[in-house]
């Protein structure tokens, strides 16, 4: 029992295995959780556009994480940061934009903010009342990319896709018009001003313009512009006219242009600049290489007599006004001793040629100078009787007041006599009236007056004196019974009429004595009418013939 107690037990031996850690079943999701992730990541990062610096003057209304970035009212990005500028002079606004817009992000890229506005344009934005203030751009065709961007106000005028020309207008005017204002032709509406400053150092007003197309075929290499600041009275020789734009125009007011149709122009490229002028009175007098100037000397006043006023020839308007005065060097030193204040004013041969063909300057000089030696002379005449504007009138006639011409060329230009005319001339002429008025001998004439007042005044009493003896005598009973008697008298002829009837004789006996005084008539009528013709037919015998005288043998 003991040796099989003692009989020694095998023991086995304990053996371990390895397991592959990446065969184990808890690392799947692990993996299957980094895989996702990793795709996550690249799927953001591919979804993940650029982020962009926006510099805007103030953050009204926008927000972080609320304020969305929009192109053609797509999200394409939001705001992430707000903080204000190293300058202090606006804020920087960081957005992160998705990935289609990369490619959106160039030099001429535009941004703006939309938000409820009113202005000529009418009013928009109210969507963003609900949904807040939001960011807009209009993507950029350019070559290089770029991250920071200037954040407008308000649109740009060039919408997306839109084409045009864009131009630059330059001016020394007393007013500036906003950016929006429209651009018009012939009060069409062509385009919008983009942006519009002053410039302090030379006092200039620098716009820039876009013309939509297909209206920029209407800018040429000759086209003129204006400002056409609102409603505008215009008043002449005619009367007054009011002229209205269009709303948008009479709101803000616009630029206005027009091309010279006879001009050999040609279209202008993109950027091209112009001179911006003040008014059309002021681009329709613009002198052109055929404009004369001369001077004439008025003694009377000048009130009311502007630059640009109507030079008028038997009512064709042939020039204008270019100076007033128009003094040399120190001539208006003497304006007190002369009296005389100098006018300069221009003739426009394009004027004058109507429905024929263009002239020389030098033909005109010489059909002017022509005029002159005729005697064509200067007057100032009324324009506007309600404003009192004055012009020029040249005429042919010679009136009463003698000419005015103290030189034959000043300031470089010929000198045009002069003599008064038109309301001041009727003002001398009744104060000529007036002064011979004056010198009639009134008081002798008005004692006179008074002497026949006297005698009219003794001869209405006597006619009084008259009156009342005549009312005496018709208030006497005598007087008063003298239509009785009348009628009794009337009353008594008629029954004697009575009496001459025709059936009695006396009627008889007088129409008897009328038919014997017929006959006798008749019967001395050819004896009548022989006196008549021959007064001396009584003394000699009619029936012998005149003797007929005979020659001397």
């Amino acid at each position: 029992m003991n040796d099989k107690a003692n009989k020694a037990v095998p023991v086995k031996t304990a053996r371990t295995r390895k397991t592959n850690v990446f065969t184990s079943v808890v690392w799947i999701v692990p993996l299957i959780a980094l895989a996702a992730g990793g795709w996550l990541a690249v799927k953001h990062i591919r979804n993940t556009g650029p982020k962009i610096t926006l510099l805007m003057d103030s953050a009204e209304g926008i927000e972080v994480n609320n304020t969305v970035i929009k192109v053609l009212s797509v999200d394409v990005g939001r705001v992430t940061k707000i903080k204000l500028r190293e300058d202090r002079k606006g804020v920087e606004v960081t957005a992160q934009l998705n990935a289609d817009a990369k490619e959106m992000m160039r030099s001429d890229t535009q941004f703006w903010v939309v938000k409820p506005r009113i202005d000529q344009s009418g009013v928009t934005g109210l969507g963003t009342l609900l949904s807040g203030s939001y960011i807009a751009f209009t993507p950029g065709t350019g070559d290089a990319v770029k991250d920071v961007f200037e954040v407008q106000d308000i649109p740009p005028i060039a919408a997306i896709g839109q084409s045009g020309v864009r131009l630059k207008l330059v001016g020394k005017n007393d007013k500036i018009l906003g950016v929006g204002s429209p651009v018009l032709y012939e009060n069409f509406m062509v385009g919008q001003i983009e942006s519009a400053r002053f410039e302090p150092s030379d006092q200039t007003v620098h716009y820039t313009i876009f013309i939509q197309s297909p209206n920029d075929k209407l800018i040429r290499s000759d086209s003129r512009f204006w400002l056409d600041s609102g409603l505008s009275v215009e008043t002449s020789g005619s009367g007054i006219q009011l002229n209205s734009p269009p709303l948008p125009a009479l709101l803000s007011g616009a630029i206005s242009f027009d091309s010279n149709p006879k001009a050999d122009s040609r279209q202008v490229e993109n950027e091209a600049q112009f001179t911006l002028y003040g008014s059309r009175s002021e681009v329709v007098n613009l002198p052109d290489e055929r404009s004369l100037y001369y001077t004439a000397f008025f003694k009377q006043s000048v009130r009311g007599l502007a630059v640009g006023a109507p030079v008028e020839y038997k009512g064709i308007n042939v020039g204008v006004v270019s100076d007033v005065p128009y003094f040399e060097r120190n001539a208006s030193l003497k304006l007190f001793s002369d009296g005389m204040v100098p006018v300069r004013i221009r003739i426009e041969p394009s004027r004058l040629e109507i429905n024929a063909e263009t002239q020389s300057k030098a033909h005109w000089e010489q059909q002017f100078q022509t005029a002159l030696n005729r005697g064509l002379s200067a007057v100032i005449a009324s324009n506007n009787l309600l404003t009192g504007s004055k012009m020029i009138e040249l005429t042919d006639h010679a009136g009463a007041s003698p000419k005015l011409k103290p030189y034959g060329v000043y300031g470089g230009h010929t000198v045009i006599a002069t003599q008064n005319g038109g309301l001041d001339d009727l003002q001398a002429q009744m104060g000529d009236l007036l002064a011979k008025f004056n010198k009639l001998p009134l008081e002798k004439t008005v004692a006179g007056l008074n002497g026949s007042l006297a005698e009219l005044k003794n001869t209405l009493k006597s006619a009084e004196q008259t009156l009342r003896s005549v009312n005496t005598l018709v208030s006497r009973p005598q007087t008063q019974n003298i239509p009785n008697e009348l009628n009794q008298t009337l009353k008594e002829l008629r029954q004697t009429l009575q009496g001459v009837s025709p059936q009695s004789p006396v009627y008889r006996d007088v129409q008897n004595t009328l038919n014997s005084l017929d006959k006798t008539l008749q019967d001395v009528q050819p004896l009548v009418n022989t006196l008549k013709e021959k007064p001396n037919a009584l003394i000699f015998n009619s029936r012998i013939q005149d003797p007929i005288p005979k020659g001397s043998r």
